[in-house]
C-alpha cells in the first residue's frame, strides 16, 4: 500500500512538473500592455478586480490551464480570443501580469460590509 501511495504522488508531481514545462514563462510588464490593448480592462476592470456587472473578478487569476480555456473557449458571455488574436505568449504575459497585481483585501475584514 505505501509504495502505490509514493507512486501515485510522484506520478503526480511528475504530471505537475510536466506540464509546468509546457506552460510559457509570462512578463507581467508586457501582459499590463496586453492587458490594456486587448481591452480586457473594460469588463474585468484595470487590476482584474471586476466590474460587478460586465466582467468577473480575476484577481488573483486562476490556475494556467483553466485561464487558458476560459481564454479560449469561455464560457458565459465572453467572447473567445483564439491564438490568431491574443498569442499564447501574451496569455502567459497576462497571466504573470494579473498574478503580480496585489490580492485586495478579505471582504470579512471590511467593516462596511458587516
Amino acid at each position: 500500500m505505501r509504495a502505490f501511495l509514493f507512486g501515485a504522488v510522484i506520478a503526480i508531481l511528475s504530471f505537475g512538473w510536466a506540464h509546468a514545462q509546457d506552460m510559457p514563462k509570462g512578463d507581467a510588464k508586457r501582459g499590463e500592455a496586453a492587458f490594456m490593448k486587448m481591452g480586457c480592462y473594460s469588463c474585468h476592470g484595470a487590476w482584474g478586480q471586476g466590474t460587478g456587472r460586465d466582467g468577473p473578478r480575476i484577481n488573483p487569476p486562476m490556475a494556467y490551464p483553466a485561464f487558458v480555456q476560459q481564454l479560449r473557449t469561455p464560457r458565459y458571455e465572453m467572447p473567445p480570443y483564439v491564438a490568431s488574436q491574443v498569442s499564447d505568449q501574451s496569455v502567459a504575459d497576462i497571466h504573470a501580469y494579473l498574478g503580480s497585481l496585489p490580492k485586495g483585501p478579505d471582504p470579512k475584514t471590511i467593516k462596511a460590509l458587516q
